[in-house]
């Protein structure tokens, strides 16, 4: 049994609570999430939850032979007898992986002005635009396949929301980013396109 370090304590983590962050380990990701005294990882092949421990330098979380430590901006992941040096912050897909732990299927962005759409199977789509300033949220009407495109035509008191998803690559015009799948979106006698990709949810 490995004696404590008489030096080591808990040592703060800076990082806000309830916050996502994405890591890339030299390529290998993975996600966390941070609470009051531990850390939810999402691996590629399992979820695990790690509780504070004390850290002679930098904040470290384990549980059982995974270990996760960070000082400022360095990070370091250990699984068993594999550890994961040079881990570095991917923030621009934070908002990617949030909407993956909501359960999103598809997920749009769009640029000047910048927008989102997100789409959760059976439940609602949520279109957010100018920036954030504005939020619409309809039921989802269930979507219209033909061949590589898929349609939604979403009506309520309020507003008519249409998308039009097709399957061909697209390349955003801010970030330069391929992804999958071209999106139209017609609101209110505006139309907006982007670029979108279908997520999965592979801790289910």
């Amino acid at each position: 049994m490995r004696a404590a370090d008489p030096g080591a304590d808990f040592q703060p983590d800076g990082r806000p609570l309830a916050s996502t962050l994405v890591y890339d380990c030299n390529g290998f990701d993975f996600i966390a999430r941070l609470g009051p005294g531990e850390m939810a990882l999402w691996l590629p092949d399992r979820y695990v939850v790690l509780s504070q421990v004390r850290s002679a330098s930098g904040t470290k979380y384990q549980e059982g032979d995974i270990e996760f430590w960070s000082k400022g901006d360095e990070a370091m992941l250990t699984l068993g007898s594999e550890q994961y040096m040079g881990c570095a912050l991917q923030p621009w897909r934070v908002p990617w992986e949030d909407a993956r732990r909501r359960g999103v299927d598809f997920r749009a962005i769009g640029n000047e002005p910048g927008w989102s759409l997100e789409i959760q199977a059976g439940q609602h789509l949520l279109f957010t635009g100018d920036t954030g300033m504005r939020r619409l949220l309809t039921p989802d009407p269930g979507a219209q396949v033909q061949g590589q495109r898929r349609r939604w035509h979403a009506v309520t008191e309020a507003v008519e929301l249409q998308v039009e998803v097709i399957d061909e690559p697209c390349v955003d015009t801010l970030s330069g980013e391929t992804f999958p799948s071209g999106v139209t979106v017609t609101l209110e006698g505006e139309t907006l396109y982007g670029c979108g990709r279908d997520l999965d949810h592979p801790w289910q």
